[in-house]
């Protein structure tokens, strides 16, 4: 009834809470757990290779976009186009742009009560394939639970998709090679 029970399934529970919620926060771009922001400069720039240095959000679990457009490589000089404009090392982004740095991220959400109603059963099933092994020695009921979660992630993925208009993917050396 309660993570906190003196029971082997509350025990496993609890102690997996936290890893499996971010992992699957993580794996997708949920539409609940995306939030934006502007960062402010640290004082302290990097000390090589970019100009300025950001803290990341404490609640980051993942980037999805740096400043407000993708800049992309330009027609006239795509091949000594930089491999990056940015760099996440040690919970900091590493970049030229000027602050504020604009960033739209995946967020760890804890407060069950704001999760998505699909994603709830998504994490519900991967619970249950972390522990089922362990509580019920069965690998056939553990395969079962994984493919329940696969029908879960399946569904809420598209349900979540269909939210969203589609996002253009810019154009990268190889595409503009062609041109």
């Amino acid at each position: 009834m309660s993570l906190a029970d003196d029971l082997e399934p509350a025990q496993l529970i609890d102690s997996l809470w936290d890893v499996v919620r971010d992992a699957e926060l993580r794996s997708r771009n949920w539409n609940f757990t995306i939030r934006r922001d502007s960062l402010a400069a640290l004082v302290a720039a990097p000390a090589w290779g970019f100009l300025r240095q950001f803290q990341l959000p404490a609640d980051c679990l993942r980037v999805l976009m740096v400043g407000e457009f993708y800049p992309g490589p330009s027609m006239s000089n795509y091949r000594n186009y930089p491999e990056s404009e940015w760099q996440i090392e040690g919970g900091k982004i590493l970049t030229n742009y000027d602050a504020p740095l604009k960033i739209r991220y995946i967020s760890r959400i804890e407060d069950t009560g704001a999760w998505d109603a699909a994603f709830v059963e998504v994490f519900a099933c991967r619970l249950a394939v972390e522990i089922c092994e362990r509580l019920t020695q069965s690998a056939g009921k553990r395969q079962l639970a994984w493919d329940e979660y696969k029908i879960a992630m399946r569904d809420a993925m598209r349900n979540d998709a269909v939210e969203n208009p589609p996002e253009p993917i810019p154009d990268d050396s190889w595409m503009l090679s062609r041109l």
